[in-house]
């Protein structure tokens, strides 16, 4: 368990960091060049590879947490 929190943590920092690039990217007095905004795509679409294993993690304990619950809700629903 200590080892998937780990994991959800540094996939926190990640996007943390990520977003963080992209606020500098948006703030530069430079404006957004077309190769700084490809920049800025890019990092999304790391940000959202990264949500999204994330959520698959927190789903799967979850799912694994619950799946003794879920099936007693079901052998009780089962047996009315």
């Amino acid at each position: 368990m200590q080892a998937a929190a780990d994991e959800r943590m540094a996939l926190r920092q990640q996007i943390l960091q990520l977003l963080q690039q992209q606020m500098e990217a948006l703030d530069s007095p430079l404006g957004l060049t077309d190769e700084r905004l490809s920049e800025c795509y890019e990092r999304q679409s790391q940000v959202q590879a990264l949500r999204e294993k994330l959520q698959a993690l927190s789903n799967s304990e979850v799912g694994v947490s619950t799946s003794p619950g879920i099936a007693a809700s079901v052998d009780a629903a089962a047996s009315i």
